[in-house]
């Protein structure tokens, strides 16, 4: 925990929204919880894919890194050719292709994350129903107490990680 005030901070947000119950929510408020997850999600995406393309573009045209152009051996071996296909695209060759593509991982990923949001809701009730089933009288303070431990744990567990990982290697 290298900010400990941080990771406190965090733990007891964790724990304070674990304590709402989602069965308690209007179906609109669920609905929004689900798909908005996945719409910021997919946003993300999009920003993070066009950022990276547009730095890429950037390298490329300062001559500092090729990022498309492989290099094969040419007849004598000594010298490199490029293939035909990877000509450099004229003024009005522009394809919709790259467009395509990045709307579509947006959208499988704005999918996985709703989907993955809506199980989480689905896990919540089951975990509330094990935990009244055992007889403990107030599940939600369980589940927060849980929950902001975990947070806890899995940030000393990263800082461990990250300590092991900055360690040269002899």
């Amino acid at each position: 925990m290298k900010n400990l005030p941080l990771s406190l901070a965090l733990a007891a947000s964790v724990g304070a929204f674990t304590l709402s119950r989602p069965a308690d929510w209007s179906p609109g408020l669920r609905r929004a919880y689900v798909l908005g997850s996945g719409a910021a999600a997919g946003a993300v995406v999009v920003l993070a894919l066009r950022k990276g393309r547009r730095k890429g573009r950037e390298l490329a045209a300062a001559g500092t890194v090729d990022l498309v152009t492989p290099f094969t051996a040419g007849a004598g071996g000594d010298s490199a050719t490029v293939p035909s296909y990877v000509a450099a695209p004229t003024a009005g060759s522009r394809t919709r292709m790259p467009e395509i593509a990045l709307t579509g991982m947006a959208a499988l990923m704005g999918a996985t994350v709703s989907g993955i949001t809506a199980l989480t809701l689905v896990l919540d009730e089951a975990v509330e129903t094990w935990l009244v089933r055992r007889g403990v009288a107030r599940p939600r303070r369980v589940m927060a107490m849980a929950a902001a431990l975990y947070s806890l744990v899995i940030d000393r567990v990263m800082d461990s990680q990250d300590a092991k990982d900055s360690k040269p290697s002899q």
